[in-house]
């Protein structure tokens, strides 16, 4: 269940461990970063800083604070040290912040606000702004997109569906009870890149409290080349995983129906690879099959999801229309 909430209290004072997994940060941006947290109107009890296997340069740009510690570990990947992470973390609350991304002064009152009850189990999640390399603003039609995605899906009454469809949760946004992880689990390594979506589906189907903050964006977040979303093969084949996993574990049809459309859509975009390595006999082969499928689960999603169908009906028309571009064109290359 979601639930939005105006501040229009002071909030309930409670203890947050910060955390970043660290991995030969830049140095310019990783301490913005680190200044982000400890300099919140809220101060957190405490930084914690997990250097997955990489060198140990970072520690040189850390300011003198003792509510940094630094742990160090054999390289992993992120999800690996973020649980790593959180069984260090002595704060009741843990707020997640990546490397390169940083929080404004705000974030963490603000977040607090929103919290009904002292202690309280639950995940708090916040709009987010989108900078480029050098820390300028993203063209404005797509800030204006992202916080529109974000505002369509926390309207939804029941935040499983619209999460189901895709993940709108920015990674340095969540401010999480530590208990939610003895409820749920700690991140899978199996579904990383998309292992923070996959959290974040988990924590919504266990029926933990989602708080949708909606004044204002509360964390930023860098988009450069390096950003993981810009790997596309990993990203649409973690993806993937994602929702076949979830697919098995839910009964609920009208989820399973979102995830298995979904799943169609990115099986095509999948398919495309073999079309841009050169491999139409089997790109024709496999499109065809999932054509098939996609259109016959698009009745089965009119059906179980009314709410959503306008979105999925668009995506439905031009995932038609490209594919049966590409599919003609096929036959004219070699």
């Amino acid at each position: 269940m979601s639930r939005s909430f105006q501040t229009n209290h002071e909030g309930t004072l409670f203890s947050v461990s910060a955390v970043i997994a660290v991995y030969n940060p830049k140095p310019e941006l990783f301490r913005q970063a680190v200044l982000s947290v400890l300099g919140q109107t809220m101060p957190v009890l405490e930084l914690v800083l997990v250097n997955d296997g990489g060198s140990d340069e970072f520690k040189s740009f850390l300011p003198d604070d003792d509510r940094i510690r630094v742990f160090t570990k054999p390289n992993e990947g992120v999800a690996a040290t973020r649980n790593f992470a959180i069984k260090q973390c002595r704060g009741e609350y843990i707020a997640f912040l990546d490397q390169d991304d940083y929080w404004y002064p705000y974030k963490l009152r603000e977040q607090s606000r929103v919290i009904s009850l002292a202690g309280e189990i639950c995940m708090v999640i916040s709009p987010v702004d989108i900078v480029d390399n050098q820390g300028v603003p993203i063209i404005k039609q797509n800030r204006k997109r992202v916080t529109n995605v974000y505002f369509r899906k926390i309207a939804h009454p029941d935040i499983r569906f619209p999460l189901a469809e895709g993940n709108f949760i920015y990674s340095s946004t969540p401010l999480i009870h530590r208990r939610v992880f003895e409820c749920v689990g700690l991140f899978d390594s199996f579904t990383q890149p998309h292992d923070d979506w996959d959290m974040y589906l988990r924590i919504a189907l266990a029926g933990i409290s989602v708080y949708c903050y909606r004044e204002r964006a509360l964390s930023v977040w860098r988009m450069h080349d390096s950003n993981e979303s810009n790997k596309v093969q990993a990203m649409m084949a973690s993806k993937c995983r994602v929702e076949k996993k979830l697919m098995k574990v839910t009964d609920d049809r009208r989820l399973q129906a979102i995830l298995k459309t979904n799943l169609l859509f990115d099986y095509i975009k999948r398919d495309y690879v073999l079309f841009k390595l050169g491999r139409y006999r089997k790109y024709r082969f496999l499109l065809r099959h999932h054509l098939v499928e996609l259109f016959r689960d698009r009745q089965n999603y009119r059906g179980e999801m009314s709410v959503l169908y306008q979105e999925f009906s668009d995506d439905f028309r031009k995932t038609m229309i490209k594919a049966a571009r590409r599919y003609v064109v096929s036959y004219f290359l070699r």
